[in-house]
């Protein structure tokens, strides 16, 4: 993952097009990719993922992590994309890919449920809140005016999105508002996995970050921000009053509705930062 994205993200078509003024248009399109990506953990099926088909790597990683069945990427000791054979045809990694995953797990009796995970909403793993969160230690504090500008900034970044449509992101930002990491994917919660696998790979300190992130803030992804220990979390659109609950809780600063220049904090404000007069 790169802040200058491949093209596996969209694909063309032929389509009609039709207009009330001209009728049919036949034309080219580019709209979203989706791959069935499935994660096989220690010989064992564990989940299906629909997302786009840039970065599965760090999807990997970050769905693990996030989910509770590692620590880190330092868990890992083996990694491997393989294809899978659809009807004897092989997909050639654009519909449905396997990776295979030797890790030390957080737990032998971690029960394996096969879980699909659709694009449309996050998936949290029953065991996982058993495990429990260690509240966000940071004295980080970030200046509104970063904050005022991030969505602007985030939107710069979806290439993809402008081509084809039909995408979330999440970016990655220090306390200046200075981009770090960016993914974009057809799953918000894909997003986010995207960020915590690039960040566990590459080793990132993100005490002083904060992630920008499209799409609903439900308790889901709260658990997910927190599990990755960033102190901020910022959304173009709103927080659910469980996240909003949780975020207060676990010392996570949560902030929506972050665009047309303002934006509404709902958890610990003392991380940001008013000039006034």
């Amino acid at each position: 993952m790169s802040q200058k994205q491949s093209n596996k993200l969209s694909r063309e078509i032929k389509i009609k097009k039709v207009k009330a003024s001209s009728g049919f248009e036949e034309m080219l399109d580019r709209i979203p990719a989706e791959l069935m990506l499935t994660i096989i953990l220690n010989g064992r099926k564990l989940s299906t993922i629909s997302c786009s088909p840039e970065s599965p790597i760090d999807i990997t990683v970050g769905y693990l992590i996030n989910n509770g069945y590692i620590n880190s990427y330092s868990d890992i000791s083996l990694l491997k994309i393989c294809h899978q054979k659809i009807n004897g045809i092989i997909s050639k990694n654009d519909v449905f890919i396997n990776v295979e995953v030797e890790a030390a797990i957080v737990a032998d009796n971690i029960e394996f449920k096969q879980n699909f995970i659709s694009s449309a909403c996050g998936n949290i793993d029953d065991f996982i809140f058993d495990i429990g969160l260690s509240k966000i230690k940071s004295q980080l504090k970030i200046m509104a005016e970063h904050i005022l500008r991030l969505n602007k900034q985030n939107s710069e970044t979806q290439q993809h999105k402008k081509e084809s449509g039909g995408l979330h992101s999440a970016s990655l930002f220090n306390s200046m508002g200075d981009l770090v990491l960016t993914a974009e994917d057809i799953g918000r919660h894909n997003c986010i996995d995207k960020i915590a696998g690039r960040i566990s790979i590459m080793k990132i300190d993100v005490s002083d970050k904060m992630i920008y992130t499209t799409g609903r803030l439900s308790i889901d992804a709260v658990y997910k921000i927190i599990k990755m220990k960033i102190p901020v979390v910022v959304t173009n659109s709103s927080v659910t009053y469980s996240a909003v609950l949780f975020a207060k809780k676990l010392n996570l600063t949560a902030i929506g509705y972050a665009r047309g220049g303002r934006f509404n904090i709902y958890s610990h404000p003392e991380r940001i930062i008013y000039k006034t007069g």
